[in-house]
């Protein structure tokens, strides 16, 4: 603590000092204060990175969660959807038909639905350069 205490003083004596003073103080006492400079500078590089990535896996997690919500949604839809309208349209075009328009459709939901997810995963700032 008394170390500390002391290498505080010697950083507020050496930021007020003449270039004169700075160049008379002791090699060690320099380096001492590169050192902790360096420690702190790690610490807040630390604890940056730290805060980013809980950014970023905040977002991953809405991302994935609105992902997996629109797929099942989208899989117990198409499935009830087709199964009633192909009973119906069975009736009047065929079983052919009916199955091939009716999937059409459920594959058109499905890739809506995934594109959506796609570009809000496109969005996510994972790297430093993106704002």
């Amino acid at each position: 603590m008394a170390t500390e205490n002391s290498q505080a003083q010697d950083a507020e004596s050496l930021d007020s000092a003449t270039p004169e003073a700075i160049e008379a103080a002791s090699i060690g006492s320099q380096l001492q204060h590169l050192v902790a400079d360096v420690r702190t500078l790690a610490e807040a590089e630390l604890a940056y990175y730290q805060t980013k990535l809980s950014v970023n896996m905040s977002a991953t997690k809405t991302v994935l969660m609105l992902f997996g919500a629109g797929l099942v949604i989208g899989i117990t839809g198409a499935i009830a959807l087709i199964l009633g309208l192909l009973l119906i349209m069975t009736h009047y075009w065929g079983p052919v038909a009916a199955t091939a328009l009716l999937s059409g459709a459920a594959l058109l939901v499905t890739t809506i639905l995934v594109n959506m997810a796609l570009k809000r995963a496109r969005k996510l700032p994972l790297d430093e350069n993106d704002q």
